[in-house]
């Protein structure tokens, strides 16, 4: 779900990715390691002119990685726990800046091969599924922040279900 600067006439068009390692610290406290992709995309409804087609390079790819602290609740089966991070992303087709929509409509525009970088931030809470020692199920919700990129903010909260395998 891309909110802000981000959703202006966009919509999550995906793929999104999300992989991470989790490294025990001490009870309850983790060293978290991340890496992401994402991709956003123009919402065709917002271009009026029937004449204009939406090229595929039309779309925001944020790709980037955060190290943060997960912190974890020691119920089981079901457990809680929350987590926040800092990181680096690199965005590439951006949304343009002040007066550019952004959009690649072919032969008017394309925006092919422009890269951003920017700092970020992530915090997000999640419920663990104890199944077995070492299988689960999680619930996350994140909220997503980068500083700058392409002169906006870019902002995204993915809501996921993924399996943990404890090594």
């Amino acid at each position: 779900m891309p909110v802000g600067d981000l959703s202006d006439g966009t919509r999550a068009v995906g793929p999104s990715f999300l992989a991470g390692v989790a490294i025990p610290v001490d009870m309850g406290y983790f060293l978290l390691v991340e890496g992401h992709h994402s991709r956003f995309g123009f919402d065709e409804e917002e271009i009026l002119d029937p004449n204009e087609r939406v090229d595929s390079d039309a779309a925001t790819k944020l790709t980037g990685g955060n190290v943060g602290l997960l912190i974890e609740g020691i119920a089981d089966p079901v457990g809680f726990y929350g987590h926040g991070g800092v990181g680096w992303t690199r965005g590439n087709g951006g949304t343009g800046g002040a007066g550019d929509t952004g959009r690649s409509v072919e032969g008017v525009g394309a925006r092919t091969g422009t890269d951003d970088h920017s700092f970020m931030f992530v915090i997000g809470l999640g419920v663990n599924i104890t199944i077995d020692d070492n299988l689960g199920l999680t619930l996350n919700v994140r909220y997503n922040h980068v500083r700058d990129m392409f002169d906006e903010r870019a902002q995204w909260v993915p809501v996921t279900v993924s399996a943990v395998i404890r090594l």
